[in-house]
């Protein structure tokens, strides 16, 4: 029996300098952080008001932020320029390439690191299978995280569709963990978490975080992998 754990997070906000804080002190390093370069500084306040919490700050780091080491240690990728529905670009293959592309350069000239993932803007109900036919031909992207939760722990059937086990907003999220601890029974499984690190404003939920991320490096049978490594562990049929 294999257990892994993997985290996601979006928009790259600066929520994440604390969540950050909370990784590096159980020494996790198992997250991939999908970042949106060409919207870098940009302060969506409508965010927090349309989630029903007003006052919540959507703010992305600026380039220059980034380069002071927010992300060091942790994977970087793709969450295209300025967050469209990429289905809309269907028919303007080249703006979905630009999109996700022209991201991933930008990543690796501020990180140094060539990603060959993502997680679809807007989740995957925002692209079709032409969208993914264009990425996969014309970038060097490979998976894209998708938002339905699965609530299990099954392995992805389609990487260009990787749907999570749950959302870390998700009321069932520490319930899970624990079902993950206790699975005891031949074979592969993962638990997948992701979210946005604004979320955790909503209900000040950074303690739920530590409780997460300490019940999953605590548990010697769990490894802690993030959804890069995770991927190439796959294909490499290392699992």
């Amino acid at each position: 029996m294999k257990k892994y754990f993997t985290f996601s997070l979006d928009d790259g906000v600066t929520q994440d300098r604390r969540i950050v804080e909370i990784f590096r002190s159980h020494d996790f390093h198992a997250c991939t952080f999908f970042l949106n370069t060409g919207l870098l500084g940009a302060s969506w306040e409508w965010v927090g008001n349309v989630c029903g919490h007003p006052g919540v700050s959507h703010l992305r780091f600026t380039e220059e932020e980034l380069k002071t080491g927010i992300y060091d240690g942790f994977d970087v990728a793709v969450h295209t320029l300025h967050h469209p529905s990429l289905s809309a670009y269907d028919d303007k293959p080249e703006m979905i390439i630009d999109e996700v592309q022209t991201d991933a350069e930008n990543i690796k000239r501020i990180f140094g690191v060539s990603p060959v993932g993502m997680s679809w803007p807007g989740g995957e109900g925002q692209c079709t299978a032409k969208t993914i036919d264009v990425i996969l031909k014309n970038t060097d992207i490979r998976y894209s995280r998708a938002v339905t939760p699965t609530y299990d722990f099954r392995l992805p059937e389609d990487f260009m569709l990787w749907y999570p086990t749950c959302s870390f907003s998700d009321q069932r999220t520490l319930e899970l963990a624990d079902e993950f601890s206790a699975l005891d029974k031949d074979g592969t499984y993962l638990f997948y978490v992701w979210g946005h690190g604004y979320e955790l404003d909503f209900d000040n939920s950074y303690g739920k975080l530590d409780t997460l991320i300490k019940k999953m490096t605590e548990d010697k049978n769990i490894i802690c992998v993030d959804n890069t490594q995770f991927y190439k562990l796959f294909c490499e049929g290392k699992l």
